[in-house]
């Protein structure tokens, strides 16, 4: 099996481990909620385009994440023409958004496997406090030898310091012994590629050809299992 050649997996967070596309829609309805807005789906949808936005402008390194999260909301309640402390809204977003203890099937017993047989560990770009509550709130703490965020550790994917703190925290001699796994080729696979290690892309949204290529691709990510 050729999982069995690597001794280190990098697992990106959201949309790898969690489902964070259902933890956000319910965060999102009860933002909307409290603001006497009724949710629908392309209202989601426009915060969505914004939201992902920032987050690629973060990636390229022209914002800092803090820059992300407040304004976001300014510019979704902008569609309104209502001004928003944008801080203070994303504060309680994120409140709900930690809430959120949606895992995907299967990932329990495939953790309980793999830390068996190899060191696990969270390399992710969310904000910290929101992070570590959904890891504790789903119990996954225990399967992971070290948890790696972005806001922590001062550096992000793709750049090539994030990782190179990572090898340096848990060790790696030999970089053809980590695998990173995540489900986006812009911070997980380009991360990945930029520093020289393999990749597995989780599928779940249905990437179409791109000039990133990982090493492996899946469908959902319990099926490393199998490569």
């Amino acid at each position: 099996m050729i999982l069995e050649k690597y001794k280190y997996l990098l697992f990106d967070l959201d949309d790898t481990l969690l489902d964070f596309g259902k933890a956000q829609v319910l965060a999102f309805k009860k933002l909307l909620k409290d603001e006497n807005i009724e949710y629908n789906d392309e209202l989601f949808e426009k915060y969505e385009t914004i939201n992902k936005s920032l987050w690629r402008s973060f990636e390229r390194g022209e914002i800092s994440n803090k820059e992300v999260t407040s304004e976001r909301f300014i510019r979704f309640f902008a569609l309104f023409d209502r001004k928003v402390n944008g801080i203070e809204i994303d504060k309680r977003y994120r409140s709900y958004l930690a809430e959120g203890n949606q895992l995907f099937d299967g990932i329990i017993e495939m953790l309980e496997k793999l830390t068996l047989t190899h060191k696990l560990y969270v390399a992710s770009n969310g904000i910290g406090v929101t992070q570590h509550t959904r890891l504790k709130n789903n119990n996954l703490n225990k399967y992971f030898e070290k948890i790696f965020i972005s806001e922590e550790i001062g550096s992000k994917k793709p750049d090539r310091e994030f990782f190179d703190i990572i090898f340096k925290e848990i060790g790696v001699e030999n970089k053809n012994e980590v695998l990173m796994i995540g489900d986006t080729l812009t911070s997980d696979i380009l991360g990945a590629n930029n520093v020289g290690i393999d990749s597995c892309l989780v599928d779940i949204h249905k990437i179409s050809n791109s000039e990133i290529v990982p090493t492996y691709k899946i469908e959902k990510t319990v099926d490393i299992l199998g490569i």
